[in-house]
């Protein structure tokens, strides 16, 4: 019994070491952002790298004359503009999600690194202690946010394989020294390293949850509770912005202030929660027409809602302004209220005016739903800017 307990906790220890604290999907979830990092790291070490090798050609061509030293790094050189190249391109496309090549990537250059560090600790150091190697199996797992699981079989591979080669090409003395320090710097770049990339999770995760609460909450401040249109402080910046942009451009502008007809008939006869859900309906199919249109629609507040948008033509202003009263006629939802039409209804005031009269849209816009409502509702009257007078649009639905 307390075997198998101790297991299901080594294995649970293992899982949580594995996936940093979280889970699987928590993980792979966030792995782009993680991959992301990673490849900026590689793009930074591939400018100072290329940094280093242009004081090393310097160097080597001027005061060394080492002309195969410089072709040498020349060489190198080739392979790290490709190597910035590639991680570039993986830059562009990570924003899209995570991707395999990113992990392989960074293995690949590890590899490399652990490789010229155990080359350089070996055959190139003679009995000396080798240094790089010991510095390359710390660092290495500290530059990167890599998974535990992957940095593990990656450094203690290499490892091995640098104390069995040392073994072979230095003294007993010397190849077990390196193998002691070796092992003291592999096992504080995994600690390191697993709670760096735990750190860099949690602040990738954290900043994640405040860009979802700070979209809720302008959601909030922006969005009309009930119907999902913008609230009347948005609006009315949208209005102001649309404005702006048909003045300064020379634009006219269409304005449609729509309002249920017989709302507080309606909340009387059936209620507020039914008059909410009226609301709530209505919403829905101004949104709707919102996202075919793309015309900013808004609630002023009650039953009074705005369409504000840059128009030319004065025939497709009426149609949008007989399209939006059409749409609530045709959810047919009964009102026995309302003794003109037995149904709910909406009447719309639209204005559509040249750029020199465009701060007047409102105004005009508002007079002319007062004179649809005075001529019977469920109703569209346009004012007309060049007469000065207000007449009724034709619609089957008032024939």
């Amino acid at each position: 019994m307390r075997a198998g307990l101790l297991i299901k906790r080594i294995c649970q220890a293992i899982q949580r070491w594995r996936y940093l604290g979280y889970d699987r999907n928590i993980i792979q979830r966030y792995r782009a952002e993680t991959d992301r990092t990673n490849l900026l790291t590689l793009k930074r070490m591939c400018v100072l790298t290329l940094a280093l090798f242009d004081l090393l050609v310097v160097f080597y061509g001027t005061v060394l004359r080492q002309t195969n030293r410089v072709l040498a790094v020349v060489v190198a050189s080739a392979f790290v503009v490709i190597l910035y190249s590639y991680t570039c391109n993986l830059l562009r496309s990570v924003s899209a999600g995570p991707i395999r090549a990113t992990r392989s990537l960074v293995y690949l250059i590890s590899a490399v690194m652990y490789l010229c560090g155990i080359l350089s600790g070996t055959l190139m150091s003679g009995d000396e202690l080798g240094v790089l190697p010991i510095w390359m199996f710390l660092l290495v797992q500290i530059s990167f946010d890599i998974p535990p699981v992957q940095n593990a079989l990656t450094v203690i591979p290499f490892a091995g394989l640098y104390i069995v080669v040392g073994s072979m090409v230095k003294s007993p003395q010397h190849w077990q020294l390196d193998a002691v320090y070796s092992i003291l710097s592999i096992t504080v770049g995994l600690y390191i390293s697993y709670h760096q990339a735990h750190l860099a999770l949690e602040n990738i995760i954290a900043k994640s949850n405040l860009q979802k609460a700070n979209f809720a909450l302008y959601h909030t401040a922006t969005t009309d509770e009930l119907t999902g249109l913008m609230n009347r402080r948005m609006l009315f910046d949208r209005y102001d912005l649309v404005l702006g942009e048909c003045v300064e451009s020379g634009h006219s502008i269409a304005c449609a202030v729509l309002d249920i007809d017989d709302y507080k008939l309606f909340n009387d006869t059936y209620g507020h929660p039914e008059g909410d859900e009226l609301l709530r309906r209505i919403g829905t199919a101004l949104r709707n027409y919102r996202a075919k249109t793309s015309i900013d629609i808004g609630r002023i507040g009650g039953e009074e809602f705005l369409a504000v948008w840059p128009e030319e033509n004065a025939a497709r202003c009426e149609q949008v302004a007989e399209d939006l009263r059409g749409a609530i006629e045709s959810m047919d939802i009964p009102h026995t209220g309302a003794a003109e039409h037995g149904r709910v209804t909406m009447s719309v005031g639209l204005c559509l005016l040249p750029s020199t009269m465009a701060h007047s849209a409102y105004f005009y816009a508002d007079k002319a739903l007062y004179r649809a409502k005075d001529a019977g509702k469920n109703r569209c009257c346009r004012y007309d800017p060049e007469g000065g007078a207000y007449r009724f649009i034709c619609c089957a639905g008032n024939a």
